[in-house]
Formats: structure tokens, sequence, C-alpha cells
């Protein structure tokens, strides 16, 4: 009678195990991502191993935007699905992992025959990160004095600048299938020259005229150097006259745009090659329209990074009169020193001439992405229902905090025992060393488990409504 029961519970427990198997894919098939991943959630409980579920799971936290989880289970779906690499490849990129983004796009471009029509894009996506991969290397550390998120379409009001400078207007022009974008017109103070960006052909370039006595001449490229087969957009000359900001999605950046500088060679009547102003000014994001007002040592740009769509974050930061590189072993506060999540915020308050208006965000909800569900993305505190889960965001942010001051901490012992000489003095910080690593491992894991944590309080409470 014993063994006939346990029989029926392994048979009972197996059928249950194939429903919610079979519902998961079910969901998963339909693109019913939040319940698929709840159900596969479920399943990995009991085969935390199984190559599908992992992938599907991962697959699931993907669409979902859910960039952590989804990482760690393709990396644990192994090769069973070659398109892992393919995913893998885009998340690690995004997470400003370049390395390990170039070997996934790599390994999946073995698994496809040399006649693939997506080849070219492969390899443009691996050019992409390797360059990306260069320029973490270069991170700068600047001060950031200032940042506001604003509307895209009126984002060059909170620009400013000083008037010496000339002047800067924007409208919004279509290019072909619909697609809009920024039409941008930079006038010199004297108003005797202006660079405009226009549309040839569907793409953007910058174009330059000079006035003349009854009017102005016809407008001609800037220069090949700068327009290219790509897009270039939102120039900006600085008060030497030379110096030419502006905003390029070629070969060469590593996003959508990306922010260029280069400079006027009189002797030559041409311009030097443009150069990728790096990181943390770029991303894998759309990055553009530098403005360095060098009377009064300010700067702005401008980037979509993190978000929503329709909104700009514009920085106001004071530019390097050297070029500081960010010397770090710890990679982990490098990838968020590139992607301004950590950087040298100016004390005191901002001077009246730059103080600009607009949706201020205040500290603790700045870069707010939280995913709850496929259709729902939370941007601010406020639009949390649940009282509990804002108790648990809270403590959430904290724990972030927390970790990023033990990043900076262990960078900067890591960086002392770097420069001490003594090998005694070495191994007195090799023991606090190893104990702030423990410290991060363990923060990172309490912050994904209460990530976990705030989103199921949120959808809990928000079923319950309906």
């Amino acid at each position: 009678m014993k063994y006939r029961l346990i029989l029926l519970f392994l048979i009972s427990t197996s059928a249950l195990f194939s429903q919610s198997a079979s519902e998961g894919e079910t969901y998963f098939n339909n693109k019913q991502f939040s319940k698929a991943r709840s159900v596969y959630e479920v399943l990995l409980k009991k085969k935390p191993n199984d190559a599908t579920f992992n992938f599907r799971y991962a697959r699931c936290c993907y669409e979902l935007k859910d960039v952590e989880n989804a990482i760690i289970h393709f990396e644990k779906a192994g090769n069973k699905f070659p398109t892992r690499n393919l995913y893998l490849g885009e998340l690690y990129f995004n997470s400003y992992r370049f390395d390990e983004s170039v070997l996934a796009y790599q390994n999946y471009l073995a698994t496809l025959q040399p006649a693939d029509s997506k080849l070219p894009e492969y390899q443009q996506r691996i050019k992409k990160a390797e360059n990306a991969a260069r320029l973490m290397t270069r991170v700068e550390d600047i001060a950031i004095i200032d940042s506001v998120v604003v509307n895209k379409d009126e984002f060059l009001k909170f620009y400013k600048f000083n008037r010496e400078l000339g002047s800067l207007s924007q409208e919004s022009i279509k290019l072909k299938g619909h697609h809009k974008t920024d039409k941008v017109k930079y006038i010199t103070q004297r108003q005797d020259r202006v660079y405009f960006s226009d549309s040839i052909k569907g793409q953007m370039d910058i174009f330059t005229s000079y006035k003349l006595l009854d009017g102005w001449s016809q407008p001609a490229s800037v220069s090949d150097v700068i327009n290219t087969p790509a897009n270039e957009n939102y120039p900006f000359l600085q008060s030497d006259g030379v110096t030419i900001y502006f905003a390029s999605d070629g070969d060469n950046s590593i996003g959508g745009y990306d922010l260029f500088v280069t400079r006027y060679n009189p002797s030559t009547d041409s311009y030097l090659t443009p150069e990728n102003m790096g990181m943390p000014f770029n991303s894998p994001f759309n990055d553009y329209m530098m403005v360095i007002d060098d009377q009064r040592k300010l700067g702005w740009f401008a980037t979509d990074r993190y978000q929503p769509g329709g909104k700009v974050m514009i920085y106001t930061f004071i530019p390097n009169e050297v070029k500081n590189i960010i010397h770090s072993e710890d990679k982990d506060y490098l990838r968020r020193a590139a992607q301004l999540k950590t950087y040298r915020k100016v004390s005191g308050s901002v001077p009246d001439s730059i103080n600009v208006q607009g949706n201020r965000v205040p500290e603790s909800e700045k870069q707010i992405e939280f995913v709850i569900n496929d259709s729902i993305v939370y941007t601010n505190v406020n639009q949390f229902k649940s009282e509990e889960a804002v108790k648990l965001w809270n403590e959430l942010h904290k724990l972030s905090i927390e970790l990023n001051n033990k990043i900076k901490e262990l960078a900067d012992l890591r960086a002392k025992y770097d420069r001490t000489e003594k090998e005694s003095e070495r191994s007195g910080l090799a023991p606090n060393i190893m104990e702030l690593e423990k410290k991060n491992i363990e923060l990172k894991k309490q912050l994904s488990i209460k990530t976990t944590q705030v989103r199921k309080m949120e959808i809990d409470f928000l079923l319950k409504k309906k």
C-alpha cells in the first residue's frame, strides 16, 4: 500500500509538472512573456539546470527588460540554443561588458552559413563592441554640476550658455518612413556664418553657409571628413572658430548617435579626422549636442540613455582642461562611471547663470527604469501603487547606494595597493580588499533578491485591485 501511494504521488507530480511545462510553452509561443516567466520560474526550482527552461525564462526576462536575470539564465542555458549568444551579445553590450559582447557575437556568427544575409549586420555589431571595449580603457573622470530631464522636442531651450558664443535652434523634420529627427542650426555671434543639419536623400548631413553682402552663400557640405554615408547632426562651433562638435551614428560610433570633435587646419584648408569623445559622454544609446562654453568653463550634452520615449537627460558639467582618465581595476566601478551612474558631483549651489528649469528629477528618483511586467515600466517612485512595494523599493535604493559606496571604496583601496611599494603595507591592505570584495558580492545578491520581491509585491497588489 505504501509503495502504491508513493507511485501514485510520483505519477501525479509528473503529470502536474508536464502540465506546467505545456502551459509555459503555450504562454511563451503566444508571446505572453510575463505569464510564461512566472511558470518557468516555478519549473526552474524543480529543474534548475534544464537548458530549455533556462533559455525560455531568460528570453522572457529579455522581453520584460529584466537584464540581470536574462543574462544569468541565458548563460545557464548553455549552447543548446545558438540564438542565446545573439541575445547575450546585445545584453552584454548594453551592460557595458563589451569584451564579452564581442565573444558572444563571434560565437553566434560561427553557427551561421557563409551566405547568411545577416552576416554584415552582426559583423558591424562586433565592430561596435570592439570599439566600445577600447573606449572603456579611457573613461574620463568628469565633474557634473546638474542634470535635468526634459522633452526632446524642446531640449535646446535648456542650454544656458553665453550668447557671445552664438545661438542654436531646432526644428523637427520627417525622413523616409515617417521617421522624425532634429534639424539643428548654429549661427555665430556675429551672424556671419551658419552651420546646420539637413536631410539629403533621407540622410542627415552638416552644411555651412557664409553671409554675403546681398545674402548668404550657397550651402555646402562642411567637410567630407565630417559627413559620411551615415547620419551627422547637432553641430556646434566653439569660440576659437576652428573646433566643431557634432554627433554621428557612423562606423566609429558605439550606439546610435555618438559625440565627436574635430578641428579645422588652416594650412591644409581641411578638418582633422574626427575623434570619438569617448565615455562617459557616449553610450550604447543616443548622445548628442555637445556645447562648450570655454569662457565660463561649462559644458552641456544630451542623452536618451535610461530615459522613456520623448525624453532626454541634459548634463551640465565642468570640461577638463586635460583629459583625466579613470584608472581602476574594479570593472564594476568603471562600468558605472562610464554609464554616469557614479561621478564627481560639484558641491554647492548651481550658479544663477546656468540655472535650468524643467522636470527636475530628485536624486533618489534619477534614472529609474523599473520593469513591473511586459506592459508596465515605472520611471518614478510615485508610480508605485503598493505602499509596501514603495517601502521595499526604498530599501532597494539604500542597498544600491551602499553598494556604490563600497565599489568606490574598493577601487580606492586597490589603487592604493597598486601605488604601495612596501610588501608589508601591501599585505596589510590585502585582507581589507578581500573583505570588501565579499561584501560587494553579498550586496549584489541582496539587490537581486530585493528587486524580485519589489516586483512581485507590486504585481500582486495590481492583480488584487482588478
